[in-house]
């Protein structure tokens, strides 16, 4: 069941580390339909002036921590209602990037499908070097189902 609790706003997670894997980058780029080679050969990447393979702009949604502590969303009733990236320098295979995120506000809202929570998480994901490799804002809506769980 889904907790409203004011005082949880400003609550960060805890910073993890996350490797950019080169297969996983391919997948997500192949997933998406690009055929340039920077998402899949490595030289083709360094020619073009990249580390390595370069992960689509996107992939950086796989990166998002969720875990905020207290912050409890439930299994059913979460709806992605829209997502914000603010893009640094990009993620190639290799780096190691840390990534936390914090619950920036909940809202609560009535309307015609009854009651619902906006839950705002923004995220930061800088490079070992200390640049930006982007920020993050996700607005998920908590329904009244998801709020209440099974009755």
């Amino acid at each position: 069941m889904f907790r409203i609790d004011a005082t949880l706003t400003g609550q960060w997670s805890d910073t993890q580390i996350r490797v950019i894997e080169r297969g996983a980058a391919a997948k997500f780029a192949r997933a998406l339909g690009l055929t340039s080679g920077i998402h899949y050969d490595p030289d083709a990447a360094r020619l073009a002036g990249y580390r390595d393979v370069v992960a689509p702009p996107t992939f950086a949604v796989t990166l998002l921590p969720w875990q905020i502590p207290g912050l409890e969303l439930p299994e059913a009733g979460v709806l992605h209602g829209e997502q914000e990236f603010e893009w640094g320098e990009p993620l190639c295979a290799g780096d190691a990037v840390s990534v936390r995120g914090r619950l920036d506000d909940i809202k609560t809202r009535s309307g015609q499908q009854g009651r619902m929570s906006i839950v705002t998480i923004v995220s930061e994901a800088h490079h070992e070097s200390g640049a930006l490799a982007f920020r993050a804002r996700a607005m998920l809506v908590v329904t009244e189902e998801g709020e209440h769980g099974d009755r």
